[in-house]
């Protein structure tokens, strides 16, 4: 069944108002009586269509959906401002893969240079796209895109692990801190990921992260594009604590 994310309001009237009328009528092309999923403040809702318009659609709830589709640690992702369409791809699969929270981060080696009248717009599209990737993947919620940062203006303080991925690790040899890591992650904790741009962490970076407690890691043997970088460390994480003790 398809997944709508919807407002208090929507729910509290059995109705969706949102730019989500179109995708049912035009593009899923339900109709009345046809299943859809209500998501709304983490409880999932099978719900019955009883009414198409071009402003609205009405449904009623037919029961609650009962499941956990979250993972059991809160997950950030600081991912250094890559080229191009780059991050509408790194939202949308962080996203399926239990994301909480994806920061935009300015780094010195990011190529993008941020327009101020142009961030609005952005984060509208993002955030966009994590709510469609969570409809998709069933999620019980819709992780956030925060505002776009320069790393410096970040306050990590509130983490109890901080991950840094970092792609001289690999070329070192060094293939246990990631491991131990995720190993020691314990139910609810917070736990940051940052990861370069396509030219990497400066070394003054380095030093800042390391100062502010980050661990540098590799993700195993291979050198990863930044945008492969948190699909590797989501779905290790998700193997650890969802898949590996099952």
């Amino acid at each position: 069944m398809q997944k709508y994310f919807i407002s208090d309001d929507d729910f509290k009237n059995n109705m969706i108002t949102s730019d989500d009328v179109f995708h049912i009528s035009n593009v899923m092309r339900f109709k009345i009586n046809d299943l859809i999923l209500i998501g709304n403040n983490k409880k999932v809702f099978v719900a019955k269509i009883k009414e198409i318009t071009k402003k609205y659609v009405a449904y009623e709830i037919i029961e609650e959906k009962i499941g956990n589709t979250e993972l059991p640690v809160f997950i950030s992702i600081f991912q250094g401002y890559p080229k191009g369409d780059k991050l509408d791809d790194i939202i949308k699969h962080s996203t399926e893969l239990g994301v909480y929270e994806i920061i935009p981060t300015i780094m010195k080696r990011s190529v993008f240079k941020l327009d101020d009248k142009k961030k609005d717009s952005k984060l509208l599209r993002f955030n966009k796209i994590a709510k469609e990737a969570a409809e998709q993947s069933e999620r019980l919620i819709v992780p956030q895109v925060l505002d776009i940062l320069n790393l410096k203006e970040i306050d990590f303080s509130r983490y109890d692990k901080k991950i840094l991925c970092y792609e001289e690790q690999a070329r070192n040899n060094e293939l246990t801190a990631f491991k131990t890591i995720i190993k020691s992650l314990k139910k609810d904790d917070k736990v940051a990921v940052l990861i370069g741009p396509e030219g990497g962490i400066d070394p003054k970076e380095l030093e800042y992260l390391l100062d502010k407690g980050f661990v540098a890691c590799s993700l195993g043997k291979r050198i990863l594009r930044t945008e492969t970088a948190s699909n590797y460390v989501l779905s290790a994480i998700s193997y650890e604590m969802e898949l590996l003790n099952e």
